[in-house]
């Protein structure tokens, strides 16, 4: 055998070997991360889905929804928005994320009607936090709750008189410069009463010049026309039906569904319901001395959610428990149609996992309000108010078209949807998965806790 012979076999194995050993890891990597798009339609029903006469209004999406699937889901309590938006990127209940409503308990208006926009005021990482420790960069436009969030691209949800002095605070608020410059790109103004067209459309400039790992995108365009003229309704339905189309062209514009595109999470945070009849159970408080206009303190006070409300005590309250019967008898016994629902209640319908009796019997004080005395809650076409004037129980002259109800009431489900490019099947039950679908799709690791952060809100 001759010496030129052996080196050109040593330099053929040795050129097999090399390119033999990238097969080898390439067979063992795991399939790639791709960016992902969490897409929140407000106000979705899921009896949509299930109803024939209302999937002619979202054609498009019934046709990816039939394609890929799409899950009925639970809502969290109170089925509201800010609760909901907040435990989709969480994990968790309100209880333990400190989002408890969409407004603060405010009884005197003292607030001026602000809502919880600030996300200083979320307990534990969120989905933004935990890209952001994984060096992925995150996009937003108008997700609730977003106000100071750790995002790179942040135009945020912020209103105060819904005129255009407002965009000024928008253009503040927002990462510098970005909300001019969304607009010039976009050609319109950018702020609470923008149309959702215009707010997709600044999604699309955003992802496809800011390229972000994880981006948030939040309508609302279908809640506001089921508020203002109920479920099911002409004006809702047709909105709901070019909202598919703007919504269709939206994901053909970032590539969802192309070979290399993103992943999508849609999802909707409650359904709806509306109500005959308006219960205001803060008029017995006044009425008993416990809501005091005249120096502007409450022993007692009750939150309300639209379709629930949860009794709250202010600041060194003193009662008895005798006293909370009697008042709730007396509110039951005004409002036909109303539940109450003590604190050291049990299982409420939802399953609850249960490590001791107590935390059985505390299940409003670890999933809706930590401080929560109880709650009145309906399965009735039943309104309950915050207001501490006139009537206990009056029917209104028109329909109150809202949500708030507790979830277990089939009007509160919604829907949740995923398609993921890698494959990958996603339980869908609850939209506190949404934090856990994300994790998974962008591979994000969450570093050990350093012990839970403690909310102050009342």
């Amino acid at each position: 055998m001759t010496f030129g012979f052996l080196l050109v076999l040593f330099v053929f194995l040795s050129l097999d070997a090399k390119s033999a050993k990238p097969l080898k890891k390439h067979a063992s990597q795991p399939a790639k991360v791709r960016q992902t798009i969490v897409l929140s339609i407000d106000g979705f029903p899921a009896y949509y889905l299930s109803d024939p006469k209302y999937q002619t209004y979202f054609p498009h999406l019934s046709e990816i929804f039939q394609k890929y699937g799409v899950s009925e889901i639970a809502t969290v309590n109170p089925s509201v928005t800010y609760p909901a938006h907040t435990s989709m990127v969480t994990g968790k209940d309100p209880a333990e994320h400190g989002i408890y409503n969409n407004t603060l308990s405010d009884p005197f208006e003292k607030n001026d009607g602000g809502w919880m926009w600030y996300s200083e005021d979320i307990v534990g990482p969120t989905l933004w936090d935990l890209a952001k420790e994984n060096q992925k960069t995150t996009a937003n436009v108008f997700w609730p709750v977003t106000v100071g969030a750790h995002i790179h691209w942040n135009l945020p949800q912020y209103w105060r008189k819904k005129i255009p002095e407002d965009d000024k605070l928008l253009r503040v608020l927002s990462t510098k410069d970005l909300h001019k410059e969304a607009e010039l790109a976009v050609g319109a103004p950018l702020n609470d009463v923008s149309k959702d067209e215009v707010k997709l459309k600044t999604a699309t400039w955003l992802f496809q010049t800011k390229k972000p790992d994880l981006m948030f995108v939040y309508t609302t365009d279908l809640d506001t026309n089921h508020h203002g003229f109920g479920p099911g309704s002409d004006k809702a339905l047709s909105r709901l039906l070019e909202l598919d189309k703007s919504i269709f062209d939206f994901l053909q514009s970032v590539g969802v569904f192309s070979p290399k595109g993103p992943g999508l999470v849609l999802v909707s945070d409650h359904g709806f319901h509306s109500a005959e009849v308006v219960c205001a159970p803060n008029v017995v408080l006044k009425q008993k001395g416990y809501i005091r206009d005249e120096d502007g303190t409450f022993q007692l006070s009750f939150k309300s959610s639209g379709g629930t409300a949860i009794l709250l005590p202010g600041a060194n309250a003193k009662f008895t428990d005798s006293e909370i019967q009697s008042l709730v008898s007396e509110i039951l016994l005004a409002c036909p149609g109303a539940e109450w629902v003590p604190a050291t209640s049990g299982m409420l319908g939802e399953s609850i996992s249960q490590t001791s009796e107590d935390q059985g019997n505390r299940y409003l004080q670890k999933k809706i309000h930590p401080n929560a005395l109880g709650l009145l809650r309906t399965s009735q076409d039943l309104f309950f108010s915050g207001t501490r004037k006139g009537e206990v129980f009056t029917k209104s002259q028109t329909k109150i078209h809202g949500h708030g109800y507790w979830n277990g009431n089939p009007e509160m489900k919604t829907i949740g949807f995923v398609y993921d490019p890698t494959g990958k099947k996603h339980q869908f039950l609850s939209v506190k998965d949404v934090f856990g679908i994300v994790k998974e799709m962008l591979d994000l690791k969450e570093k050990k806790s350093k012990g839970p952060r403690v909310s102050t809100k009342p």
